[in-house]
């Protein structure tokens, strides 16, 4: 226990660091008219995450080199975007390097037939955790209901060595103290928002290959449900997906709804851990179905509500 409190402060030191370091050399997030916050913030505060990964790797025997090289990649071409604002093209391109890679570590790489679409998923995934990642607290808040309902199923299953979840964990607990309150003291920004996916899409993957049990997707649907139906919407309209909006349920709730940013995080944290518990607690087909229902109905009701209010 002393070395996981160690390993704890260390990380929260080096947060320190950093925005000591993104203060002097103003890694800034400058509000515009599409920000959902008022004030200059440090961004790439989420660069703990990647780091805890390659603590793990150092630290317990250099397991799973693929994945841990994949993160790596995206980290640093992720950073260099919070820096720079690079191509489009190039940040898919290294996007799909990295997924390739993931394969590779868990041995998909052979399911030829499958291929396209894991690629098509792995991607979307990434994505679609950056597109989340919105409001104060959202990705902190919801990475530690994922990754510590993976740790729980992992005590269960033992599908991968702990300490590769438990890092991660404690990072995003660290990087939490300084980003979920009312006025965040820094942002995960892309570099953090897409390695904390990538790490959480890789354990997801990895448990749904060891158990064969698909019902464990279900782990991040509350993601995949607000991204899913954005994108539909925006693509069915003509839009372009990739250009900035608001029209997430968690930013409608924030601009028209006038919710704080903690409202919304805990709000979608709290629905995603119901869900994790009827997996984890009522494992009859029945429930788990009638909970997904549920959750998409409301989904569905909420959007209606906000669209019905403005007119």
């Amino acid at each position: 226990m002393s070395d996981y409190l160690i390993s704890f402060c260390v990380l929260i030191g080096l947060i320190l660091l950093y925005l000591k370091l993104a203060k002097k050399y103003s890694i800034l997030d400058v509000p515009n008219h599409r920000s959902s916050h008022m004030n200059a913030t440090v961004r790439g505060g989420g660069i703990i995450f990647p780091i805890a990964l390659l603590l793990t790797y150092f630290l317990f025997d250099f397991q799973y080199t693929w994945f841990v090289v994949s993160v790596f990649i995206l980290s640093l071409v992720s950073f260099l975007d919070d820096l720079y604002s690079l191509s489009r093209l190039l940040r898919f391109f290294v996007q799909f390097l990295a997924v390739f890679l993931l394969l590779v570590e868990l041995n998909l790489i052979q399911s030829f037939m499958l291929f396209p679409f894991l690629i098509f998923s792995l991607v979307g995934g990434l994505n679609a955790f950056n597109f989340m990642d919105g409001v104060n607290g959202i990705t902190a808040l919801y990475s530690i209901v994922a990754l510590s309902t993976l740790w729980l199923i992992n005590t269960q299953v033992s599908f991968i060595e702990a300490n590769y979840i438990l890092f991660p964990l404690m990072s995003v607990v660290a990087f939490s103290l300084f980003n979920v309150r009312k006025r965040a003291l820094c942002f995960a920004g892309d570099v953090g928002s897409i390695s904390i996916a990538a790490i959480i899409l890789f354990l997801l993957f990895k448990l749904v290959i060891h158990t064969q049990d698909y019902f464990y997707f279900l782990l991040l649907l509350v993601y995949a449900l607000d991204s899913g139906v954005t994108i539909l919407k925006r693509k069915f309209r003509g839009e372009n997906i990739f250009k900035p909006h608001r029209e997430h349920l968690y930013q409608q709730l924030v601009h028209k709804k006038k919710w704080s940013h903690l409202q919304v995080s805990f709000l979608f944290a709290i629905v995603q851990l119901l869900i994790n518990s009827s997996l984890l607690f009522e494992r009859s087909t029945f429930w788990i179905m009638l909970t997904v229902i549920l959750v998409m109905f409301s989904y569905i009701f909420a959007l209606n509500h906000i669209q019905k209010s403005e007119k």
